[in-house]
């Protein structure tokens, strides 16, 4: 190999190098993890039969996490995709109609919220739109107010029922040094004493 050939080896070789890492690096720590939507409870749900008009239907997701639709009756929406759900009614369809295609669109999303609670200028419920972190959250809630504490809780559910209770220093979210993934899922709600 030449000096030349050899210089550009050499740096090639520290490119790539540079662009290994040893370790997880702290954006993967502390940004969401993008899923796929779920729908909620009170989204609004375009089904589409095609070429069956008369089985297409806007409609919103029940409290109960159902919908009503001609022929399929009940079907239970909330916490599948819209895939998931687009595929269930083109097999239920498939028993009336010859080659059943279904779309299922999301018209409206009404279901995802973070709740914030105590020492803050507006307390509710937020709907939860696209990635929400613990400080925007009390930010959505107009900010702490002057007698609040300086650690916050986080409350979130757990699948088995439990609640699951987080201690949080605001001062450290502030600076970046708190906790990894404290980014809110639905039904979260924190609260600030």
């Amino acid at each position: 190999m030449s000096s030349r050939e050899l210089s550009v080896l050499a740096v090639l070789v520290m490119a790539f190098a540079g662009c290994a890492s040893s370790g997880p690096s702290k954006r993967a720590v502390t940004e969401p993890v993008e899923t796929e939507y779920r729908i909620g409870r009170e989204d609004v749900l375009e089904v589409v039969v095609w070429r069956e008009p008369d089985l297409s239907r806007v409609v919103p997701v029940r409290p109960d996490g159902r919908i009503s639709l001609p022929l399929a009756g009940e079907v239970e929406a909330a916490g599948r995709t819209p895939a998931e759900l687009q595929a269930s009614l083109a097999k239920t369809y498939a028993g009336w109609i010859q080659d059943a295609t279904v779309a299922v669109v999301v018209r409206e999303v009404n279901g995802p919220r973070v709740y914030v609670l105590g020492e803050v200028a507006r307390p509710g419920g937020f709907p939860l739109r696209g990635p929400l972190t613990v400080v925007q959250a009390i930010a959505l809630a107009g900010g702490r107010t002057e007698f609040a504490s300086r650690n916050l809780q986080l409350l979130r559910s757990k699948p088995d029922g439990s609640t699951e209770r987080t201690e949080v220093a605001f001062d450290e979210l502030v600076k970046g040094e708190g906790k990894g993934g404290l980014w809110l899922r639905s039904g979260d709600v924190l609260y600030v004493p």
